[in-house]
């Protein structure tokens, strides 16, 4: 596996923080309970997770049309100033989404980071209407040389309400088709903003569960209680909710791991061994396959544990080091020594 792959995924606890047990005060967590009412649209998905030093909460609400769209897999070539895309869906499947994220921030700011991005076919910005309020609208948000032609349009609009920026993406044939769906963005009450979310996403309410059942088939140390599962009592997905469970009970067996070779307990090094063999038929990591990485992260530390270290281009490496990739840390669960004393003495 690629080191690169591993990077990928340390953003899964990034901003994330430690929460066990949290208690919600909303059944939809932090949402905005904002819907897209146009014809034939409806939520694909939407999750939220704590911002930075308890600063707000961060969120994202994918709307989609027609059949499910998976999320693209872009590569880039060309200079930094003038790059170049290829693997993005055609604009009839493009058109098909529209993406609305908020967070915590400074519009103003927010503003000026935007106009600092590349902009190959020039800026063109104006104002709209949204919600009672007025948005930005940077009308060629294309960033890549090769996108954005006639009918292609990039288009990002961004407004305040109440301390949080919301930005809201899509890619529109023309700038009456954006308006289009600023103008369909609704609010709603909680009973409908949770009637209208599909199967994969959870709420607060239902998070425990959800954990209990993304347990079956994985084997647990003695140190693991459902209640390690970090839940920070806000809306998220499946695979979120997967990668957490699955992570704590990884982090876990590695931490017996790393504990057994360094007091010489061949007997319970072994037993996270053997554990962690299994992970392949872990089902939650088997499904997770079709949407992210995390299970082959993983699965690669699994496969170096007997061995004692990782491999990279013929170099051995910290494989604790590397399992870390999985959240450990993130989760409250630090592997490497000198993170478990710091831990300690907070």
């Amino acid at each position: 596996m690629k080191l690169a792959v591993l990077v990928a995924v340390l953003c899964l606890g990034a901003g994330f923080g430690v929460a066990q047990g949290a208690e919600s005060t909303s059944p939809t967590g932090a949402s905005p309970l904002l819907l897209l009412k146009g014809p034939g649209w409806r939520v694909q998905n939407t999750e939220e997770s704590r911002g930075r030093a308890g600063e707000g909460t961060n969120g994202s609400i994918e709307f989609v049309t027609g059949k499910p769209i998976p999320y693209e897999t872009v590569k880039i070539s060309g200079s930094n100033k003038h790059p170049r895309e290829s693997g993005m869906f055609p604009p009839a499947v493009r058109q098909r989404r529209v993406e609305l994220d908020w967070h915590r921030a400074s519009l103003q700011a927010t503003i000026a980071s935007l106009r600092g991005l590349p902009h190959p076919h020039g800026r063109k910005t104006l104002w709209l209407p949204v919600l009672g309020t007025k948005a930005y609208v940077d009308t060629r948000a294309e960033f890549y040389v090769n996108q954005g032609g006639p009918g292609n349009r990039q288009m990002t609009a961004l407004w305040a309400t109440g301390g949080d920026v919301f930005e809201l993406r899509a890619a529109v044939p023309d700038l009456k088709a954006f308006e289009e769906r600023l103008g369909w963005l609704t609010k709603v009450d909680p009973g409908t903003w949770l009637a209208a979310m599909p199967a994969k996403v959870v709420a607060p309410a239902a998070y425990n569960h959800v954990v209990g059942e993304v347990l079956r088939g994985i084997p647990v140390p003695k140190s693991f209680s459902p209640s390690r599962v970090p839940d920070e009592g806000l809306v998220t997905d499946r695979y979120q909710v997967g990668a957490r469970t699955a992570g704590t009970v990884s982090c876990l067996w590695l931490r017996q791991w790393g504990a057994s070779r360094r007091s010489g307990d061949t007997a319970a090094e072994l037993e996270a061994d053997k554990a962690m063999a299994t992970s392949r038929h872990w089902p939650i990591l088997r499904a997770m396959t079709k949407e992210g990485a995390y299970s082959e992260v993983v699965w690669e530390i699994a496969k170096w544990m007997p061995k004692g270290y990782f491999e990279w281009y013929g170099h051995r490496r910290s494989l604790l080091a590397q399992a870390e990739g999985l959240g450990c840390a993130n989760f409250g669960l630090p592997l490497l020594p000198k993170k478990m004393k710091a831990q300690r003495e907070r």
